[in-house]
């Protein structure tokens, strides 16, 4: 699953999940990487595993750090920077389009289309789900609107900047 992670400027961060491999019920493996200038780069290993209830992760399988339960955030605080994080999408209007525009950020096959034109949308809606780098991400809007056109079809292969979506907003 693909995380955006985009300040106030725009200026955006990219994470990738790009496998995950169970060890029993115990442990997960989890290997992710940044995407920075169409470049994979900073690629991580770190295991998880759930012992008594409690949350341990490793990133070298040696060493085990216990981690406090949480939800997952919406904002990450750097130490320059507030990235507010977008998990499988990048909302309408942070991309090459207009406000209401829902453009692909990556190659996928859409999977199913929730919308139809003349619907009325709320922000965080899902308007499809897209499958990229075999996972299901499901696409929101980041703005209320009226669907002014569906452009894509359940089925359908699409290269990354295609317009999937227009919204009235």
């Amino acid at each position: 699953m693909r995380t955006y992670l985009i300040d106030h400027e725009n200026n955006e961060i990219i994470i990738d999940l790009t496998k995950t491999v169970m060890h029993g019920r115990e442990m997960v493996e989890f290997d992710f990487s940044a995407l920075e200038d169409g470049k994979r780069t900073r690629e991580q290993k770190v295991k998880v595993r759930k012992i008594a209830g409690d949350y341990f992760v490793s990133f070298d399988g040696l060493t085990w750090k216990r981690v406090a339960r949480q939800e997952l955030p919406k904002r990450i605080v750097a130490v320059d920077r507030v990235y507010d994080v977008y998990r499988g999408y990048k909302p309408s209007g942070l991309s090459n389009g207009e406000a209401g525009d829902l453009v692909t950020q990556m190659p996928g096959k859409v999977v199913k289309i929730s919308v139809k034109p003349g619907d009325e949308v709320k922000e965080g809606e899902t308007l499809l789900i897209l499958e990229a780098m075999k996972m299901e991400n499901e696409i929101k809007t980041s703005v209320n609107g009226v669907v002014k056109a569906v452009h894509v079809k359940e089925g359908q292969a699409l290269e990354q900047g295609v317009l999937m979506i227009e919204l009235d907003v």
